[in-house]
């Protein structure tokens, strides 16, 4: 509003919008001296806004046929309200384009004009996405009104870095208001071919920005929480089995049509392929795979040929699971020699899968149990004996182990190495089976190169002699293999979670090691540059008065550096003494700052660390105990499709045996590779001479293309002798 005030006629005319008095206004508007159609009163409203926030359609009718009339924020109000006819009416007006409905709005609006209720970079599709209007959102992609994906945060380009320059707040939060557009479930619905998948990539994307962008954290989280309700909204529209398998099992792009198979497809390869599940759990969408639509599809799945499973006793469970584990020999030869029975359905079915693979990694144990006791009796001949040749135990444990090292490269294999990575308990599988391999190559190398001194006592053997390097390296290997267990506790509702918690305090343990490490490191240089002068091999010797000769010597607790990190860390836990600051007939007050040091580290590290350690560790139980069925349900669902997938039905150690049926399809493999090598088509010689250039690119693609088929043919042979 100008800085006069308003005239009498003015003042009327608002009253009257205010009243909704058309015949007043059509009064006040009439020539010879009709009243400024755009005065504002005190509060900065014209008469169209007033109309508009009264949500009186005629009155709204008779302003806009006024030819001076500013349309200004009255359409963002309109939209605000929700009131279809006047934002209809709103962009009917000429003075309204279609480009100003979306990223012209601004650049349409005067620079002295600026909106005291809206921001410059709010437009009226991005406000009508903000307030979930359906029908207006629709009204504005019918004119043409869309919205801009904001550009990468790291982008460089001009139009970036001139809004960065001239004011970095109103840039951050212009992507913040076209990202909460962008998320608007009338837009997602709207304006995507495939909503579900839209949300998933938005929300990740949306956290993402929330690490990078931490200032505005808390509203990126928010935005990307959105997101995963709208996905599980859509689930929830869900009535029938069959609508739910066809929303998990939608692919990427549905259009593309699927690739052309090597061999026939058996019968039971129709199992879902449930992509859009895993996804879900590509994009860490926990509330949509913890949906009860979700789970109930997958309970189905696991328990396919145990129908009635859930409804046993505890007892017959138990029985039922020791009779399969005792039968499992059996199983796996009838599995090997007929694969397409009834019987070898059953045996790949997820749940047997998860009770063979169990059962062989539980008699894995066992034989490292026995491998740890020598129940073979041959402890003293292995005691003082250079490489020794190994024991039948351990030929098992290398039959296992060959096993389980052609189950992670089959697995590897099919899911890539992004995907294996981006599982944590694979780590734990890659280094456990590292120091397997690395122990038996050891020991190779000592039986077979060994052969002076092969008997000898074991105080006498070499530092680095490969079989106490062996014997460490399996020690290790044996710690990691018993932790693995904690993987098999995802499926059940009360180690679950405590599995996840367990994970998490990990993490919190691991942040706790980078502070406690550098108060470590300063108190153990002050100390051991306060003490490595006084040497701990002088004895002092004094004479009593008895006669008697008393000779002490200084502690060697902090004379070097590496002692005295060692001295440091076991006194967290009370075992190192507090004399270790004392000093024999030396200066007082170097010992005054030894023990000042020493009980300084004592307060900051067990008083102030180690309860902020414990603090940490119950927020994270906590956090994960408040959503505890939300985070077992999508760890359990990790690992039961991890069985869902075709292929690596037996357990280590049948998986290395060699099927018939790995044979044959290796055969038509190699006789469909032939076929196509020998029938490949000649390229026809065109009646115009093409440059020689072109000629060689075309041909080069041509024999890119074949060798990417034979690539993929050759693979496909390969998984073959997999399955």
């Amino acid at each position: 509003m100008s800085g006069r005030s308003l005239e009498a006629t003015e003042k009327t005319f608002l009253e009257a919008a205010e009243r909704g008095d058309k015949h007043t206004i059509e009064r006040c508007l009439l020539a010879p001296r009709s009243v400024n159609v755009n005065c504002t009163d005190l509060l900065g409203r014209s008469a169209l806004q007033i109309a508009v926030d009264n949500e009186n359609v005629e009155l709204v009718e008779i302003l806009l046929q006024q030819p001076d009339i500013k349309i200004g924020d009255a359409l963002l109000h309109a939209i605000t309200e929700g009131v279809l006819r006047i934002v209809e009416l709103l962009i009917d007006h000429p003075s309204i384009s279609a480009s100003m409905l979306a990223s012209g709005w601004s650049r349409s609006r005067p620079s002295t004009e600026e909106s005291s209720d809206f921001s410059p970079d709010i437009s009226p599709v991005i406000l009508a996405a903000h307030c979930n209007q359906f029908e207006i959102l629709q009204l504005f992609l019918a004119r043409g009104a869309y919205i801009d994906k904001p550009h990468p945060l790291n982008c460089f380009c001009r139009q970036c870095e001139e809004s960065k320059q001239s004011d970095s707040l109103r840039y951050s939060l212009k992507r913040i208001h076209t990202y909460k557009a962008l998320a608007s479930p009338a837009w997602l619905s709207l304006t995507s071919h495939d909503p579900i998948l839209s949300a998933f990539k938005l929300s990740w994307e949306l956290e993402r920005l929330a690490e990078l962008e931490n200032e505005f954290k808390d509203i990126y989280m928010e935005l990307s929480s959105q997101c995963k309700r709208y996905s599980c909204e859509l689930l929830d529209q869900c009535r029938s089995s069959e609508e739910v398998i066809a929303v998990l099992n939608r692919r990427c792009s549905s259009s593309s049509p699927p690739e052309p198979a090597l061999y026939d497809e058996a019968p039971h390869s129709e199992r879902l392929s449930l992509d859009r599940l895993k996804l879900a759990l590509k994009y860490d969408q926990k509330q949509f795979v913890a949906h009860p639509h979700c789970q109930q599809l997958l309970t189905s799945i696991w328990y396919e040929g145990f129908p009635i499973w859930r409804r046993r006793s505890g007892f017959s469970k138990v029985l039922l699971c020791l009779a399969i584990i005792t039968a499992m020999p059996l199983l796996a030869a009838t599995y090997l020699l007929f694969p397409r029975t009834r019987l070898g359905k059953l045996i790949r079915s997820p749940f047997m899968k998860f009770i063979y693979h169990s059962a062989s990694f539980g008699c894995f144990l066992i034989l490292l149990v026995l491998a740890s006791t020598r129940t073979e009796g041959s402890e003293m001949y292995r005691q003082n004996t250079r490489g020794p040749a190994p024991s039948m135990i351990e030929w098992l444990i290398l039959f296992w182990v060959s096993g389980m090292v052609w189950s992670e490269c089959k697995q590897l294999w099919e899911e890539g190495l992004k995907a294996y990575v981006r599982q944590w308990w694979n780590w734990l599988d890659f280094i456990m089976l590292s120091l397997y391999l690395c122990t038996f190559s050891l020991r190779a190398v000592a039986y077979l190169q060994i052969n002076i001194n092969k008997e000898l006592p074991r105080s006498q053997w070499p530092n680095n002699d490969p079989t106490l390097i062996a014997e460490g390296v399996f020690a290790v290997a044996n710690v990691f293999s018993f932790a693995r267990i904690i993987y098999l506790f995802q499926t059940n509702p009360h180690l679950g979670p405590l599995q996840i918690s367990l994970g998490c305090m990990i993490i919190d343990i691991a942040k706790f090691l980078f502070i406690f490490f550098l108060v470590l490191t300063s108190f153990a240089c002050g100390l051991n540059q306060l003490y490595w002068y006084y040497d701990s091999n002088t004895e002092h010797c004094k004479q009593r008065p008895n006669g008697q000769m008393e000779c002490q010597s200084n502690s060697d607790a902090f004379t070097t550096l590496d002692v005295t990190f060692a001295t440091l860390f076991w006194s967290l836990f009370g075992i190192s003494s507090p004399k270790s600051t004392e000093l024999v007939d030396a200066h007082p007050f170097v010992e005054f700052v030894g023990q000042g040091l020493f009980m300084a580290y004592h307060v900051l590290s067990i008083i102030v660390l180690i309860n902020m350690l414990i603090a940490m560790m119950s927020n994270s139980f906590q956090v994960i105990e408040d959503h505890a069925d939300q985070e077992w349900k999508f760890a359990r669902s990790k690992l039961w499709m991890s069985y869902f997938d075709e292929g690596c039905t037996l357990p280590p150690p049948f998986n290395v045996i060699i099927s018939p049926k790995s044979v044959f399809y290796f055969f038509k493999g190699i006789k469909g590779l032939l076929v196509q090598l020998y029938s490949r088509p000649k390229v026809p010689h065109a009646n115009m001479p093409r440059p020689a250039t072109a000629e060689k690119g075309l041909l080069a693609v041509s024999e890119n293309r074949h060798s990417a088929r034979l690539r993929c043919r050759a693979g496909c042979i390969f998984w073959n002798l997999t399955l």
